[in-house]
């Protein structure tokens, strides 16, 4: 079978040392992945003449210890929950979470929602990383990740990103642990 490893070994219940079939699957094939949110930076840069790129302090999206901004390439972006962006709008920092959670109206037709968006000014003009996320049953799945901006129609989807699907009570956990950090600022280390 696809992802599982067959392994021998003597059965216990009988007087016979028959050999019995034990399944074990790997971690990668397992039905849910671990979502975390860990502290991240997207480092300032001033530039001669006076342009600059704004530093900011975000939570990333580590599925199963990896981080998602990493994979994705995309130092320019910071995802949807931004510490310098909830302290100048808060309520637009809560949407974005809660639209995560999927309490809240998708930011993008078709029912898709922005994970990473512009460093600089959030403005989903400038382009955003956004997912479908939808409930299965007892999971929260992310599928068909992609590029995409608000005024063109089309999503460029990336290959090989996803779908993650993640244990409904440990998602909404984590989601709401991140909420709290964006009310109070982040935890000092």
């Amino acid at each position: 079978m696809p992802g599982q490893v067959a392994a021998n070994f003597t059965c216990l219940r009988t007087r016979l040392a028959r050999p019995c079939l034990i399944l074990l699957s790997n971690r990668e094939n397992a039905m849910t992945a671990l979502l975390e949110l860990i502290p991240a930076v997207r480092t300032g840069i001033k530039y001669p003449g006076g342009s600059y790129k704004s530093e900011r302090h975000f939570l990333d999206f580590a599925i199963d210890g990896r981080s998602l901004w990493e994979k994705l390439k995309k130092p320019d972006m910071v995802s949807v929950l931004c510490f310098e962006y909830a302290a100048q709008a808060l309520d637009e920092s809560m949407k974005a979470a809660n639209r995560l959670l999927l309490a809240e109206r998708a930011d993008h037709p078709h029912d898709r929602r922005s994970l990473f968006i512009c460093s600089e000014c959030g403005d989903l003009g400038c382009g955003a990383i956004s997912c479908l996320i939808v409930r299965e049953g007892d999971a929260v799945v992310w599928k068909e990740c992609g590029f995409q901006t608000n005024y063109e129609g089309n999503v460029n989807l990336y290959a090989g990103i996803g779908p993650f699907s993640f244990e409904v009570a440990s998602y909404e956990r984590t989601l709401l642990r991140a909420i709290n950090s964006l009310t109070n600022g982040p935890t000092p280390e």
